[in-house]
């Protein structure tokens, strides 16, 4: 009988050993390294850039307009479309389209251009294929993050499972993670990053933007990007002066 209890006590033991070892978290550096890496590789990728919070505003030719929404699609090596939503005085909505290609920018909007396209610049500087640099884009501005640290597993609202991290960064490092659309988030950021757990993909970023707050808006600026439709059909809707070299949508 004193052997069977010391049979069941040893079992016991061994069983609760077991349920003690968890896995270990991934290293927060290596996620970040690998998914850089990897949206490198792709041929293309959407995102969507969603502003909430304390406004941001920028100049365009439509005036001070508050940036509130982009949809854009990349294609590989150099090509990016977007279709921005910006909010006029008085809260008036304004869409406008944006096309670049390398250095070329070209966009539209139903009033000011009669939604047709015209060649000039509406993000300076920008460049698509700077999303994916090594030394400018996702890779570059995943590498920047300061004090990376692994919170846990969660789901996002899309269903997929994804690592969060937690990290800060300087602004002008992290610009990448918005599509080029805008290029001031001020000295220091806090960000967010979800990494798909399936495929090592990012798949969301949230970058807060301290000190931003004021009284009418108690809350900091906030930009949301989602990545998806990795390596997907893009369906793109370039000007006429453009030569894509794969047909991927109709000329405008």
């Amino acid at each position: 009988m004193t052997r069977i209890l010391g049979c069941i006590a040893l079992t016991l033991l061994l069983l609760t050993g077991c349920q003690n070892q968890t896995t270990p978290p991934p290293d927060p550096l290596e996620l970040v390294t690998e998914s850089g890496r990897l949206i490198r590789q792709t041929t293309s990728f959407q995102m969507i850039v969603e502003q909430t919070g304390a406004p941001y505003f920028i100049l365009t030719d439509l005036g001070e307009l508050v940036f509130r929404r982009a949809n854009a699609q990349y294609v590989a090596p150099d090509i990016m479309q977007a279709s921005v939503r910006l909010l006029a005085i008085g809260g008036i909505p304004a869409e406008v389209d944006v096309f670049s290609q390398g250095d070329q920018q070209f966009y539209r909007n139903q009033i000011l251009t009669a939604n047709q396209w015209i060649n000039a610049q509406f993000a300076p500087g920008f460049n698509p294929q700077r999303l994916i640099a090594e030394e400018t884009g996702f890779q570059a501005a995943l590498r920047a993050m300061i004090g990376l640290t692994y919170l846990d597993l969660t789901t996002l609202e899309s269903g997929v499972q994804a690592y969060h991290l937690r990290a800060t960064a300087r602004g002008a490092d992290v610009g990448a993670l918005l599509a080029g659309l805008v290029y001031d988030l001020g000295e220091i950021v806090n960000v967010d990053v979800f990494i798909d757990a399936a495929n090592k993909y990012p798949a969301r970023f949230v970058i807060v933007q301290p000190g931003t707050e004021t009284e009418d808006e108690p809350e900091p600026t906030t930009w949301t990007v989602d990545v998806f439709n990795i390596d997907g059909t893009p369906e793109l809707d370039p000007p006429r002066e453009v030569q894509l070299e794969t047909p991927t949508g109709s000329s405008s």
